[in-house]
């Protein structure tokens, strides 16, 4: 039962500290977004589960008129349940039309010659203006087009730019046309956002016009963690009553990293891909090692490392926390280590070579890869020599990443200027709790390159509430100064006023994050 306890206590505290680093990303929440959730929380909170099976889902689902199936858009097992179910129907001899969310109904033209064949994957994303109107990645759509052309299934348009409620109707009065163009045999199948499916929205809108739809929710986390808490299997295949049914089969923590992974980068990587990227097989697991030796490999070469070892580590993610369990993360700096990894953050630690990577994105890969590298320890202690310790250790990690992925980047000091401004605005009390940290952080990341500012080139005393926070916000502030330095840096090697050299002795052969060159000429954070 202890076990038990103590993974509960720590899926709770990772998924608090994921929808606070969404919340820090995002702003405050919009005030529709909130009430729409509403429904949508209380009906899966109330909601009763009677254990089923795929089979009858599918069962069911070919004889349905309209079915519904919740899309957590950044989760490409989300897009995957949608696929299986498309797949086991038309092996079942069924030909269900497709409806998408991904796609606005007013660029069914180019949607249609896509799966005639006649434009590229290029040319439809261009053509549909993919990365305004939807932007997440592409990959995880593309083999539900796919199939659908191989089997030369229908496949239709069903988002419109308006409100939630205003799409609901849109949605509706779309799906029954669709309905009365295909014929009543064929079952209609539809990806849209899984705060639609809550009872008083899309179902609702679909029943003032006389249509009952299956309901397929997905992932639930507060089923998730009621089965948990009581002892029970969270994943599986639940009936909800009245036409609706739950599939989990993705932890809430790994579905909300997913989110906060895209909010942090995913966008711009994804534009600079072209929102498509090839996979071998929809259930291939990463090869975790091959894919941060590939990082380190790339490193090794970017900083003429020659001697460096590159395969002597070992690497764990967000499915897995046995590491854990070492008595070295309950006292001391492991203790320490522990705070930041379940705040949801990426960490390489000396103690068996360790790098922990909450997602196999390419920032925070590329980052833990380099302190790998560096073999770097995060010095735990409270002086101001740890602090300017931890404040190395960030910068040369972030930028590491930044020379692998240019495209990364982090708020400036006129960004979080603003923020701060913007935080004294919120009268929301929940939404000042929820982003009190961040503006912490800014706060004292601005007061930390006041000081800088003011004592260059040496930085005195003064620090004591500096060393405070950092403590206190399992070191996120030595880590966001760290971030802005290194966007400096690499803004300077870019620009060709520090060479690659210079940059790899800051990395590697002084211990002052401050001076970015041998000459002692001192970081001016824009």
């Amino acid at each position: 039962m202890e076990t038990l306890a103590s993974e509960i206590r720590l899926t709770r505290r990772i998924l608090a500290a994921l929808k606070r680093r969404i919340r820090e990303i995002e702003g405050p929440e919009d005030d529709e977004v909130a009430s729409y959730y509403r429904p949508y929380s209380q009906e899966l909170e109330h909601a009763v589960t009677r254990p089923s099976e795929n089979k009858e889902f599918c069962r069911l689902a070919r004889k349905a008129e309209v079915v519904l199936v919740g899309d957590y858009h950044t989760l490409d097992q989300a897009q995957l349940t949608f696929l299986r179910l498309l797949r086991d129907l038309v092996a079942q001899g069924a030909r269900p039309n497709v409806a998408l969310e991904m796609v606005s109904a007013h660029h069914q033209e180019a949607l249609d010659r896509y799966l005639q064949r006649k434009l590229d994957d290029r040319d439809f994303l261009e053509e549909i203006d993919y990365f305004r109107h939807w932007g997440f990645d592409f990959s995880h759509y593309k083999p539900i087009l796919d199939l659908a052309r191989e089997n030369r299934l229908p496949v239709h348009g069903l988002n419109r730019e308006g409100s939630l409620e205003a799409r609901d109707e849109f949605m509706a009065k779309r799906i029954m046309e669709l309905r009365s163009e295909s014929g009543l045999e064929t079952p209609l199948l539809a990806l849209v956002g899984d705060l639609h499916l809550a009872t008083p929205h899309l179902p609702a809108a679909l029943r003032a016009i006389r249509c009952s739809p299956l309901v397929l929710f997905q992932n639930s986390e507060t089923v998730y963690m009621r089965k948990l808490c009581a002892g029970q299997e969270p994943f599986g295949w639940w009936a909800l009553g009245k036409n609706r049914y739950l599939n989990n089969n993705t932890p809430p923590t790994v579905k909300l990293m997913t989110n906060v992974v895209w909010l942090e980068h995913g966008g711009e990587a994804l534009q600079m891909l072209y929102g498509y990227r090839d996979k071998d097989s929809e259930d291939a697991e990463a090869d975790l090692a091959e894919t941060v030796g590939g990082y380190i490999r790339a490193l090794k070469a970017v900083f003429e490392l020659r001697y460096k070892t590159d395969n002597n580590f070992q690497v764990f993610m967000y499915k897995d926390f046995s590491f854990l369990k070492d008595s070295f993360f309950k006292k001391g700096p492991g203790k320490f280590y522990k705070a930041v990894i379940v705040d949801g953050r990426a960490l390489y630690v000396n103690q068996n070579l360790t790098i922990y990577l909450p997602m196999l994105d390419v920032n925070r890969t590329v980052q833990e890869a380099m302190h790998y590298l560096m073999r770097a320890e995060l010095p735990t202690g409270r002086s101001v020599k740890a602090f300017m310790g931890r404040l190395h250790y960030f910068t040369s990690g972030y930028v590491a990443s930044k020379l692998i992925n240019p495209m990364r980047h982090s708020p400036t000091l006129k960004q979080m200027e603003q923020a701060v401004r913007a935080y004294r605005q919120i009268e929301n009390r929940k939404e000042c709790l929820k982003l009190g940290r961040q503006n912490l952080v800014y706060h004292g990341v601005l007061e930390f390159f006041r000081q800088v500012r003011s004592h260059a080139p040496k930085l005195q005393v003064g620090m004591a509430p500096l060393l405070e926070l950092d403590q206190r916000t399992s070191f996120a502030l030595s880590e966001q100064i760290g971030r802005t330095l290194g966007d400096d840096l690499y803004a300077l090697h870019d620009g060709g006023r520090l060479s690659a050299v210079e940059l790899k002795a800051y990395c590697f052969n002084q211990s002052d994050p401050l001076l970015y060159d041998k000459q002692g000429r001192l970081m001016e954070p824009a």
